[in-house]
């Protein structure tokens, strides 16, 4: 070796070791695209063969597609706030959609699961850039929660119309009437993304609220640009069947409020309704569209290979399985089948995470957190209490153990999917039970409940429910043992003909989370 060469290696050994030996490796930006109310059935990837969606497609054949991953609860707040935190509606507190009626009654700066640790906080305090784009409905939209910086919203929880909502742009307040708010909430990434330094990775929630499927905006013809696209096609994946008795008798009982009343009617003018079916259809074309918008901005970047992209929804909804349109809550008591329960999950992340792998671990959203920590090099950080484990093993293909049981649950109802079977349990006088065996039923037809044939699997599934609950809630959110929820719930006269007129929904601020 000559002698200069001799010298630039000691001067080099030096430099390094005195700085401490090389830099530790720079974990991936991550980019977390969320839909509301999508179920898995609606994309052309899980198998849908009317509806277009072509960048979901390809994401799905460029990373590992998930075929048996579930929402924790049948609607958007508590869902929400699991992918947040880890944790079961019954430790986090929410348990139905955050009423935005009740908005004004709220403390002002509430945030719904500020007093947890969060995923958007955890990365915040190990380096990351964190945004949240889209859909919020955990509490008081005002300003960033729970760890985000970055900060684009809507004034309301929920969607009202796609065309004309008052936004939220961090600092600055605004009406947005003549673009879908699809579109707006994609420019505004596009926009994040052009404008990215580098300097950090970043975590950005990309929370679009579409395709939606609750009226008004998804009955009868769309505004929008994929409607003539599917108006008068014959859709085959949507059910043609008769209402479900259930909404009937509810509309006919004297006690069901105006407000239920209106939803009720408003689902049964949507079943079997060519418009609404086209309607939903050009709303999920629409939001493919804009994640491909997305994707090709992280491309243009040059950040593809350096961006871990998750691609979910919060839970999806139903269009026309069992006679029932909109939530699993509008049926009394809820209705937790496979359409709106089974979500779309997809995973990718050039070099890291192999193309074209699909798996049916059962998944549950409590999962997801964990395992996004994990896949970043954050193993190590846990979320207390959560019901949730990592499964990046199988994200590079490789062999683990897992659990062979997802949990869900909604206000009354608490349900057990295994491989073989769905088992729903009830709180006391709110409903009798049902089983579903999965095998030999999977449209989930005839509820076996009652069949002697199934005694001991019954038993079996029923421990195993009660045990998991038993480990994974809080006394002060658990609505089986007379604890409270947070915001809302869709029937409080339950629980108050069950622990008395004074029960009742709270959103008292807690300490915020601190490490």
């Amino acid at each position: 070796m000559k002698l200069p060469s001799l010298i630039f290696l000691v001067v080099l050994f030096i430099s390094t070791a005195a700085a401490g030996g090389p830099e530790p490796k720079r974990p991936p930006n991550i980019l977390f695209i969320l839909t509301d109310n999508q179920s898995a059935s609606l994309l052309g990837t899980y198998g849908n063969p009317d509806i277009e969606t072509p960048h979901i497609d390809k994401l799905a054949r460029e990373g590992i597609k998930f075929t048996r991953a579930y929402a924790v609860n049948g609607m958007c707040s508590p869902t929400r706030a699991t992918l947040m935190t880890g944790l079961m509606p019954s430790q986090h507190g929410i348990h139905s959609w955050l009423n935005d009626e009740l908005l004004g009654q709220w403390p002002e700066n509430w945030s719904a699961v500020a007093e947890f640790r969060t995923l958007p906080l955890t990365l915040r305090n190990r380096g990351y850039q964190t945004a949240m784009i889209g859909k919020w409905h955990l509490g008081q939209p005002w300003k960033a929660s729970i760890g985000y910086q970055y900060w684009v919203t809507f004034t309301y929880g929920h969607t009202i119309d796609f065309w004309d909502n008052t936004v939220i742009d961090n600092d600055e307040i605004y009406r947005v009437k003549d673009k879908h708010i699809v579109d707006f909430f994609t420019d505004k990434a596009v926009e994040y993304l052009q404008g990215y330094d580098g300097k950090k990775p970043f975590y950005m929630q990309l929370n679009y609220d579409g395709p939606y499927t609750n009226p008004p905006t998804n009955y009868g013809p769309a505004r929008n640009r994929f409607y003539k696209k599917y108006a008068g096609k014959d859709f085959k994946s949507f059910p043609r069947t008769a209402y479900n008795e259930n909404l009937v008798d509810q509309l006919l009982d004297e006690n069901t409020g105006p407000f239920l009343k209106g939803k009720l009617r408003e689902g049964l003018a949507m079943h079997n309704d060519p418009a609404t079916m086209a309607n939903v259809a050009s709303q999920n074309t629409l939001v493919d569209e804009n994640v491909g918008r997305v994707l090709a901005a992280l491309k243009q970047k040059g950040l593809e290979n350096d961006t871990l992209v998750i691609f979910s929804s919060d839970q999806g909804n139903f269009y026309g399985q069992h006679g029932i349109w909109q939530h699993t809550i509008v049926t009394t008591p809820a209705s937790m089948y496979e359409t709106p329960m089974n979500i779309p999950l997809i995973i990718k992340h050039p070099g890291k995470i192999k193309a074209g792998q699909i798996s049916d671990l059962l998944i549950g959203q409590y999962d997801i957190p964990a395992t996004i920590l994990d896949h970043v090099g954050m193993d190590a950080v846990k979320f207390k209490n959560s019901p949730g484990e990592s499964f990046k093993f199988a994200l590079t293909g490789q062999p683990g153990e897992w659990n062979d049981a997802v949990f869900f649950e909604q206000e009354e109802t608490r349900v057990i999917r295994t491989e073989n079977y769905s088992y729903w349990k009830r709180l006391d006088s709110t409903g009798e039970p049902e089983l579903y065996d999965m095998k030999q039923d999977p449209e989930q037809n005839r509820n076996v409940y009652h069949d002697p044939a199934y005694k001991k699997i019954i038993t079996n599934l029923d421990n195993r429910l009660t045990d998991f609950f038993s480990e994974y809630s809080d006394e002060k959110y658990d609505l089986w043992q007379g604890g409270s929820a947070k915001g809302s719930v869709d029937r409080p006269a339950v629980f108050q003909r069950l622990y008395g007129p004074d029960w009742a929904p709270e959103t008292e601020i807690k300490p915020a989370f601190r490490e």
